[in-house]
């Protein structure tokens, strides 16, 4: 068996750094409103428009900030793939994700009357952001001593970050042209991040993480025409997602067996149980 590599020193500088700039950046969001023009196009053979506002702006802003510190700590591990940016390109996902949707539930917020809260969505996304960094440096070693615990906290990150956000955009009620594809894009790019831990050629992932995208945009399609709450919508997104990234998953270790379907169908099963059940009359 291959011994634990020691770490190097993590960059604890950049990390608080690139923490700090992100939070100020978020601060910022509260009290800009960046003037965005309306975009009108056909598709199909149907109009449609689009008025993202500033927010998003910010919110790309931010994300692109968070990639590039993201890529600087973690291009000094000792194990880390640098000659392939592909794999450099995953390990940006989940900290540019955070902060995405975290600039997409301040827009939400009403400054005046709920601003302590808003700033604790502030300082709560620092600390998110520092363990999802700090828990993806660890699992690039996967003989690293606690990567175990490193991989189950950043999938549980990944599940977290990833209801918000399909609650948040299943909370819009946005047309099926434009909420199909954003919950496919996030599932896709959260499934690449989930994969990650199989260490399976990169076509393969990109490929299962691609086709996963494709089923969530097809689940929210059919979701459209329910009459679910935001987070119980995203809550039964979040189910499928977890069972088909789970499935591939066992597939790509071949532990793919009968019984781990019927596991798996049970949870879906289950689930929709528990929400039809809670869903309001």
């Amino acid at each position: 068996m291959l011994e634990s590599t020691p770490r190097r020193y993590i960059p604890l500088d950049q990390l608080s750094l690139l923490t700090s700039l992100v939070m100020v950046g978020l601060t910022l969001a509260l009290i800009l409103d960046l003037p965005m023009p309306r975009i009108a196009f056909i598709v199909l053979g149907s109009e449609a428009s689009l008025t993202p506002s500033g927010h998003w702006l910010i919110a790309l802003l931010l994300a692109a900030l968070t990639a590039a510190g993201v890529n600087a700590i973690v291009r000094q591990h000792p194990r880390v793939h640098l000659a392939d940016t592909r794999y450099i390109f995953i390990l940006w996902i989940l900290p540019a994700t955070i902060v995405v949707t975290a600039t997409l539930l301040l827009s939400f917020v009403d400054v005046r009357a709920y601003g302590v809260y808003a700033l604790l969505l502030v300082g709560f996304t620092g600390a998110l952001l520092v363990a999802a960094i700090l828990g993806q440096y660890v699992t690039i070693d996967l003989n690293d001593r606690a990567y175990n615990a490193a991989r189950l906290s950043v999938n549980l990150i990944v599940y977290f970050v990833g209801w918000i956000l399909f609650s948040a955009v299943y909370t819009l009620k946005l047309r099926t042209l434009f909420s199909a594809p954003a919950i496919g894009l996030a599932a896709g790019l959260f499934a690449l991040e989930l994969l990650r831990s199989s260490e399976a050629d990169f076509g393969r992932t990109w490929l299962y993480a691609a086709l996963i995208g494709l089923i969530m945009a097809q689940v929210v399609w059919a979701l459209n025409y329910w009459n679910l709450s935001g987070l119980l919508g995203g809550a039964l997104l979040l189910i499928f997602f977890y069972a088909a990234t789970g499935i591939v998953q066992q597939y790509l270790w071949n532990r793919l067996q009968r019984i781990v379907l019927i596991e798996f169908a049970f949870v879906v099963i289950g689930a929709l149980i528990l929400i039809l059940w809670w869903r309001p009359s």
